[in-house]
């Protein structure tokens, strides 16, 4: 049994987890999800695989605690900034801006991408769509990934751009949701090179891409909504002319 150099047991857990997040943290930022294993969180974290499985089962649950480790500042973010957008258009600008602003200041970007090569295809639709699992998917699933930092993650970030969409494009909110993403991604990758280029990015460098990015997402919801309506101005011309 490894020597316990903390006053008490619960200080020594406490100690470990943060080297094991903070291991498994290094090395999402720097290998992405794909190269996160079990070993390579063990050595980065300085102790034997064996011991490392009593705070994790596998690495999507070492996946799942570090979500939940930085969850909770971005989601007050964009909870603050939900709170005064009215329409569906102003909920998913302010959705593009906090998420691109929160990226900015602490370098999440890797977060909102944190499940996208999951093997998972049920859990990887619920977590990104708002699909639902049905009881018969998670019979066949992994894992049941459907509570904790996932229902959180996906009621408190994913959820409000989906209602948005579903209320711009009825029954086709998935075009919506998928372009948005797509941009809001392509711009925190933006940043990111910022960072990579020399630290921590100016405030202005990232304020421009935030606002050309946003204005990207204006065009596009613009263009999706228009040719939501096409069908029905279709359709009154028709009567118009009978």
């Amino acid at each position: 049994m490894p020597k316990i150099e903390e006053a008490s047991l619960d200080e020594h857990r406490s100690r470990t987890l943060s080297r094991i997040l903070t291991a498994t943290e290094r090395i999402l930022r720097t290998s992405g999800r794909r190269g996160l294993t079990m070993a390579a969180v063990s050595r980065g974290a300085g102790m034997a695989r064996n011991s490392l499985y009593r705070y994790a089962a596998d690495t999507d649950q070492l996946c799942d605690m570090v979500l939940e480790a930085h969850l909770p500042v971005w989601s007050t973010s964009l909870t603050q900034a939900l709170s005064q957008a009215h329409t569906p258009q102003e909920i998913i600008l302010a959705w593009t801006r906090t998420n691109l602003i929160q990226a900015g200041h602490h370098g999440h970007s890797w977060l909102m991408n944190l499940y996208a090569d999951s093997n998972d295809t049920q859990f990887r639709d619920s977590f990104l769509y708002g699909q639902p699992i049905t009881p018969d998917q998670k019979k066949t699933g992994s894992t049941d990934r459907t509570t904790g930092a996932m229902v959180v993650f996906h009621r408190q970030v994913n959820q409000p751009l989906i209602d948005a969409w579903q209320s711009l494009r009825p029954g086709d909110a998935r075009t919506g949701v998928e372009v948005t993403r797509g941009i809001v991604q392509s711009g925190m990758r933006l940043i990111d090179a910022l960072t990579m280029e020399g630290g921590k990015p100016s405030r202005d460098k990232v304020s421009r891409i935030v606002e050309d990015i946003t204005e990207s997402t204006r065009a596009v919801m613009e263009t999706l909504s228009v040719e939501q309506s096409r069908p029905h101005q279709r359709d009154r011309g028709k009567d118009n002319l009978s």
